[in-house]
């Protein structure tokens, strides 16, 4: 800036408007005053000139230019040479800007620069650097130890707290030091005000009345232990200091006027206090807070160690407790504080901490924020309100007191050195840890603004919009094109406060329930030795024969056997459920063995703490865990025999679908890519895919047609994988096979897998069998890749029964966790003596020549292509409707029907739901002897699936609606309940257990009251299913 414009600006307030607006002045006619005030303090044109300059870049970036144009302006007044003052701003370039900025953030800073200019030119010289506790307290103790008056200690204490806080804020504000640094300076001042207020008031108190002494004689120490941010060295620039006094013991002083050690540290506490907190004109050191003393406000105002001790002992709460997690001595004889709160330490971390003590918590947290909500300020309070200071450091002193008890490293004070504790102990997770320490920064951050900016120990954020905006900038934030600082900052602390309650709650409102109930269950598992009268008290009111064995288990349930996993975390989440646990446990057939069963599978899954807090946020996941364990033999064993699927187990566990055929197709996918050996990758597949629908079908999610549908699925993908790996090695081995002959001559030949029962009607079971039949279009030669490789060359014939070898040997082979599937590929034309695969043009003529029985042209009703290129598989279902309906229908194929019925009920018992009379073989040959007397009028009546089937023939009119509709629930009924067998994997898969304990647990899968109830559904749809085939069948002759 020219000086000429200095000049103009001053003559002529109207000039200066536009150049004062510019930088964001209100109040430009004050403004213009201040400007005139500089320039008659004294400081010279061109050193205006320099400093307005500045201005001018510097002042729109502030808080509110108005204020701290005019603070700027007091401050350069009041300086004792505001010409030096101004060449300091010329010659350190820095020195204003560093100024602003200060002026900015707080009003209450600029008024103590005001009073002592010349403190900031100390300010520049230090830097804000951080100073020990002991040069602080060494400091002001000798500065006290001079003064005689009461009066003057009182000043000086408030001197060296100002002088100080002004450093420690030029550290925070210009040199952006952590917020740990700053709120540990901050602590150490106020130490130092202790002490010296301590020895200040020891030395009046022992000219009067003497030096108190124990009964021994020996001298009575004191000791003033800090509770609060204080305690854990993590005061704010305005805050109350939560004190407690102690004294050594009963005796009386030595002096002339003799008086009771009682009274005499009494008398000590209030001239403490007064030198403190007592309102000059320098205003106070801080607002002393005794009411956390034993007894509370209606205690003596100095306890001693002995009546302290009795005291927490006896009646000491968990509110208490949670308090001196953060005590600390801080002035006095701080080894006689240190010994007071080792002996205090069994009763802070007790062993474990009881249902009660968890009630307590939460009650002490709800009553703060119901406090809040009243006052209306829980949205706008970053201390109290959701989300807030508060909320975390409940949340963090629960989980010391929670696990404190053998963890001597997490007893500390200070909130941000106790995260990092509690995640290096497993209690806290990376991720919260992170988010935490973060988080509570953040907040810190901007309660330190709030109260720095006029000293008032106030939490809320402003209501209007123009003040929160100012408090954004002394956040840090600026306007962007994106968006104005203003939103920035509400966009950061809501996200932070939403995050901080999300944690609060999961690890202990949600973890815990409602306060109103009271669950030993809970206090058993966080005792790590109960007495056994308690836990047959607590264990044995749910069913189990053998109590201590459970209670065994339940400790097992508690530890993580894998060593970096967290067994605090697990102890504490199981502890959160254990409730819920146990009803579910015991509301199963047989709670011993389902306990059992429960703890080795979770053993097998490599991380039960997950687990159990899957389950305290998600209760039906746990009810269907138990329900698994308890009933589903099939899979339990593929969890116990695939170690570490607690990924998938979760997933099955939260995942609202099945899976579809595409993204079954994309996993396996990305899961063969690249590797050499497919087989240990479609095992596991199989599992974790099984493992999902089963999940699905114990919790009755799904219609059981789309159960089938998706175990069908996840087997074509098991075969279309294998059969395009396979193909690949005989190409590579043989060449491309072709087709010789015909309008296709010299096109590369398909592959066609044909699948049948209940693969080709979408209805296969867990442990369904593959029936496929290995068709080829037509014959001919293979092609070599390498003319050089002629010789290699093979049959279509030759080749693709290779290739149907391969397939089956890949899915039947024997492995370290079974077979992949049985594959039946005996429904091939002429069975076993036949070929393995067969062109088009063999199996057409196998059928035209009248070689194939009534039987085979049946099994082609469920006849589905699950592999082969779109003319082939056209080509191949083309022809299988041709051999369906050709010849046409007799009335002696309803005998044929009825014999090879009767056939496959022989060797069934009256309990088989499959072969046994009425079983589910009775509504399939229903259905497919209608189909093939009306395939070759309505060929839309030859669908593959048994359900679908039905709803196509009673479309066309082929069957009555309600009989088809019977029919349909029926076979839904009847494959449910062999689903249910399927996951118990009892050894007759399709019979209804004889056991009547394995009975109940069939009854409680399929959620019937008892057994007898199911066993009478069975009965009463297997009699009339018999009834309706007899009917059919009379009525087709």
């Amino acid at each position: 800036m020219q000086v000429e414009s200095v000049v103009e600006y001053l003559d002529s307030p109207a000039k200066s408007r536009d150049w004062l607006r510019s930088l964001g002045i209100e109040n430009v006619q004050r403004a213009h005053g201040n400007l005139v005030a500089m320039a008659d303090a004294g400081v010279t044109l061109d050193l205006l000139a320099i400093v307005w300059e500045q201005l001018g870049e510097h002042l729109p970036g502030v808080s509110h230019p108005d204020t701290v144009l005019n603070s700027l302006e007091r401050f350069v007044s009041a300086s004792r040479s505001p010409l030096a003052l101004a060449s300091l701003f010329d010659r350190d370039r820095e020195a204003l800007p560093a100024l602003l900025q200060i002026l900015s953030a707080s009003q209450y800073l600029s008024d103590l620069l005001i009073r002592d200019p010349e403190s900031y030119d100390l300010l520049r010289l230090t830097e804000g650097q951080p100073v020990s506790r002991e040069i602080l307290v060494g400091e002001l103790c000798g500065e006290v130890e001079l003064l005689s008056s009461e009066a003057s200690v009182m000043a000086a204490l408030r001197r060296f707290k100002h002088r100080e806080t002004l450093r420690i804020a030029y550290g925070d504000i210009i040199r952006k030091q952590r917020i740990e640094t700053v709120t540990r300076q901050i602590s150490f001042l106020a130490d130092s005000t202790c002490e010296a207020a301590l020895q200040a008031a020891l030395r009046s108190g022992e000219a009067k009345r003497g030096v108190p002494r124990l009964a021994n004689g020996e001298r009575a120490r004191c000791v003033v232990l800090a509770l609060g941010k204080l305690g854990g060295i993590e005061l704010n620039y305005s805050s109350d200091i939560d004190l407690v006094f102690l004294y050594e013991g009963d005796g009386k002083t030595d002096g002339e006027h003799s008086v009771s050690n009682q009274e005499f540290f009494e008398r000590l506490v209030r001239s403490i206090t007064k030198l403190l907190s007592e309102s000059t004109e320098l205003g106070t050191v801080y607002r002393v807070d005794l009411r956390l003393r034993p007894e509370g406000s209606q205690g003596p105002l100095a306890t001693s160690i002995a009546s302290a001790l009795r005291y927490y002992d006896g009646k000491g709460r968990t509110w208490e407790r949670q308090a001196f997690v953060k005590a600390r001595p801080v002035a006095g004889d701080l080894e006689l504080g240190k010994l007071f709160l080792a002996r205090l330490e069994p009763w802070i971390y007790r062993r474990y901490l009881a249902r009660a003590d968890i009630t307590g918590i939460k009650a002490l947290k709800r009553r703060i924020e119901q406090r809040s909500r009243r006052e209306g300020t829980d949205a706008r309070n970053v201390k109290t309100g959701a989300g807030g200071i508060r909320d975390i450091e409940f949340v963090i002193q629960f989980l010391q007191l929670l696990n404190g008890g053998d963890l001597p490293e997490i007893r500390v004070g200070n909130t941000l050195d106790a995260i990092g504790g509690l995640e290096q102990a497993g209690c806290l997770t990376m991720q919260e840890r992170t988010l935490l320490e973060q988080n509570y920064e953040f907040l810190r951050n901007v309660e330190h603004r709030l109260q720095i900016m006029f000293d008032l120990q106030t939490h809320s954020l402003p209501d209007s919009e123009a003040e929160m905006r100012r408090l954004a900038i002394r956040m840090g934030y600026t306007d962007t094109t994106a968006l104005p600082a203003l939103a920035q900052f509400q966009q950061d602390l809501s996200t932070k406060t939403e995050l901080n309650r999300k944690i609060l709650d999961h690890l202990l409102h949600d973890a815990f329930g409602e306060d109103s109930d009271s669950d030993p269950e809970t206090d058993l598992v966080l005792d790590p030795s109960p007495p056994e009268q308690t836990i047959r008290e607590v264990l044995g009111r749910y069913g189990f024969a053998d109590v201590v064995e459970a209670h065994e288990i339940l400790s097992e349930l508690a530890t993580e056997k894998i060593s970096f996993l967290s067994t605090r975390r697990c102890r504490h989440f199981l502890a959160s459920i254990a409730p819920r646990l146990l009803k579910a446990i015991a509301a199963t057939p047989d709670p011993d063995a389902t306990l059992v069963n429960l703890s080795k599978v979770s053993d097998s899954l490599g991380g039960k703490g997950v687990l159990w807090e899957l389950f305290s946020f998600n209760p039906p996941s746990l009810r269907l865990y138990v329900q698994l364990c308890a009933s589903s033999s099939y899979l339990s064993d593929l969890l116990t025999s695939n170690p570490g699927m607690i990924d998938e187990l979760m997933d099955s566990l939260v995942l609202d679908r099945l899976p579809t055929f595409g993204s079954l197709t994309a996993t396996l996918k990305d899961l063969s890519r690249g590797a050499m050996d497919v087989e240990p990758i479609l095992q596991s597949f199989k599992h974790s895919q099984h493992l999902r629908v089963g999940v699905r079908d114990i919790l009755n999610r799904d219609d059981i047609q789309a159960t089938h549908r998706a175990l069908a699925d996840i087997a074509e993908v098991c075969l279309a994988e294998i059969t395009r790996r396979e193909y690949a090695q005989l190409v590579a081995k043989y060449g491309e096979p072709t087709i010789r002959g015909g309008e296709h001559a010299g096109e590369t030949c398909s592959l066609v897998l044909l699948a049948l029962g209940k693969l080709g009607g979408r209805e296969p079971n867990y442990h369904s069998d593959l029936d496929l039949v290995f068709l080829y279009e037509a014959e001919g030669m293979t092609k070599a890749i390498y003319p050089s490789r002629r010789d290699k060359t093979t049959t279509n014939q030759h080749f693709f029964s290779q290739l149907a070898q391969r397939i089956i040997k890949v899915v039947t082979q024997l492995g370290p966790h079974g077979r992949l599937y049985e594959l039946d590929p005996r429904l091939r034309p002429t069975g076993k003596s036949g070929s393995l695969a067969v062109s088009l043009g063999e199996f057409a003529r196998y059928f035209e020549s009248g070689q194939a029985q009534l039987w085979e042209r049946q099994s082609l009703c469920k006849a589905r292509t699950v592999f082969g290129n779109e003319r082939g598989a056209s080509s191949a279902m083309q022809l299988v409707r041709r051999c369906i309906v050709e010849p046409p229908w007799s009335v002696g194929n309803v005998e044929q029907i009825r014999v090879m019925r009767h056939k496959l009920q022989e060797t069934a018992s009256p309990r088989n739901l499959k072969r046994g009379p009425g079983g589910t073989v009775d509504i399939e040959f229903i259905v497919q002897m209608t189909q093939l007397r009306y395939g070759a009028k309505s060929p839309d009546v030859l669908v593959p699936g048994t359900l679908d089937a039905i709803t196509a023939l009673r479309d066309h009119n082929y069957l009555p609606d309600e009989f088809a509709d019977y029919l349909s629930k029926s076979y839904r009924f009847l494959r449910s309940v062999e689903s249910g067998l399927r996951l118990m994997n009892t050894t007759a898969r399709h019979d209804l257990p004889r056991d009547e304990h394995e009975l109940e647990k069939l009854a409680y899968l399929l959620e019937y009251e008892s057994a007898r109830a199911l066993l009478d559904d069975c009965r009463e749809y297997t009699r009339e299913n018999r009834k309706r085939f007899k009917r059919v069948f009379s009525e087709m002759l």
